[in-house]
């Protein structure tokens, strides 16, 4: 089965992101010769990691993921590790906060670094994007604008409370109805929001956001919020599409060439 193209995305949760996942499916892959199947990890991406570790990665992940789960079983049907081109794996970083429990040989921070370290390419172990603080982030967004400074954070006091905070913000509340235009406001605010992250009052480029930007460089950007008790907002998933789909849907996306740091001050 090795001429399948098949890709697979490994979540944590069962009901959120396998319903981002089907609706990017149905909106940007609908007529590629590809298919991706949405994995919930079961227990969460940290456990899974920590399997590969203890065994130097040389364990198949497809495997370890059909371990004592009989819905994995049933999605895995017939394939095995070389039918899949590309895996792709979503973490929350709330989900750091809550899952990794006290961090072995350093601190959490330390352990997610390791995670990314390990999952870095898609075509080997996989490739981890982290929503900051969680998935619900990718509804957190207003048109036209790219936070109005207090809303581009949340408190880590405030993350338990953080669905509830996105909800009641959310101009698009039903991640399956977004469509295309939608995608390209999210993609856009993206953009605006990680050159407001790196301190740029322009919107970054392409090249640069290529050259320079990787869930890595966006970990060590948070943390530097993070040590001040807040997390900038930020969704995995646009990051995961301009990934994918590279410069052209940037173009398409992003067309202002400024966001709002110098009218908020949104980093002060």
């Amino acid at each position: 089965m090795a001429e399948k193209n098949c890709k697979v995305c490994i979540v944590e949760g069962e009901v959120r992101e396998p319903v981002i996942i089907n609706n990017i499916i149905r909106i940007f892959f609908a007529h590629d010769n590809v298919k991706i199947i949405t994995l919930p990890a079961g227990q969460n991406i940290y456990m899974l990691w920590k399997k590969l570790k203890a065994d130097d990665f040389e364990t198949d992940i497809i495997e370890v993921l059909r371990e004592n789960n009989d819905e994995l079983n049933r999605q895995l049907e017939g394939l095995e590790r070389d039918d899949f081109s590309e895996i792709y794996l979503f973490f929350d970083y709330d989900g750091h906060q809550n899952n990794l429990g006290e961090a072995e040989n350093g601190t959490s921070d330390d352990v997610l670094q390791q995670m990314l370290q390990s999952f870095d390419n898609e075509t080997e172990n996989g490739k981890l994007y982290i929503s900051y603080p969680m998935v619900e982030s990718l509804r957190d967004f207003e048109v036209g604008t790219c936070g109005r400074n207090s809303n581009c954070f949340v408190q880590i006091s405030d993350i338990c409370d953080y669905k509830n905070i996105s909800a009641s913000r959310a101009v698009y509340q039903h991640f399956k109805d977004y469509d295309y235009l939608i995608w390209k406001n999210v993609m856009e605010i993206f953009a605006l929001k990680l050159s407001c992250l790196m301190n740029r009052c322009y919107t970054v480029s392409y090249s640069e956001y290529q050259n320079e930007i990787t869930p890595q460089k966006i970990l060590e950007l948070e943390n530097m919020e993070i040590a001040i008790g807040r997390v900038f907002v930020l969704s995995a998933f646009p990051e995961f599409l301009l990934d994918y789909f590279g410069k052209k849907l940037w173009i398409t996306a992003v067309k202002r060439s400024s966001n709002e740091l110098q009218h908020y001050g949104c980093r002060s």
